[in-house]
């Protein structure tokens, strides 16, 4: 079977639950999608030593909010982040966190500056930056979400 981002893995007809890990930094989340054991879990974790938050990790949920998107941790998991060959995690998180990017690892993209792809979730358009084949580093990805893209023509 084709893996599917966007499966909703039972959400309520007011949320879409995904298989996936987000992250918080100054207040904009980050949701990163891909394949078991594609990485998200390892990203995150260096975003975390970066001075990210964690929103949740395997399971995401998205809501509509009053300005858009917004990310929540989806129970049981709540609170815990996988290291790979280490194991579960405890980690202190961050909810209702609104959506500013979405990076997706299954997403293969050979251009040194990528364009995102658009996607529709609840009403709302998603812009998903390609993961791969060179997952970008944490470092960047902090700063991204704090300062946004350069507008560089």
């Amino acid at each position: 079977m084709m893996y599917d981002p966007w499966k909703n893995y039972g959400g309520k007809s007011d949320e879409v639950l995904l298989h996936g890990t987000a992250v918080v930094v100054s207040g904009n989340g980050l949701l990163i999608l891909g394949p078991s054991g594609a990485g998200k879990s390892y990203l995150a974790i260096e975003m975390l030593a970066l001075g990210a938050d964690l929103i949740s990790d395997d399971r995401v949920k998205l809501r509509n909010g009053a300005s858009g998107l917004m990310l929540h941790a989806a129970e049981p998991l709540a609170g815990c982040i996988e290291a790979r060959g280490l194991g579960i995690i405890s980690c202190p998180i961050k909810t209702c966190v609104p959506l500013k990017y979405c990076l997706d690892l299954s997403l293969m993209n050979e251009a040194r500056l990528p364009f995102a792809k658009e996607v529709t979730k609840l009403g709302h358009r998603i812009s998903v930056l390609p993961g791969g084949p060179a997952v970008p580093q944490a470092a960047a990805l902090v700063l991204l979400i704090k300062n946004g893209f350069a507008d560089y023509e």
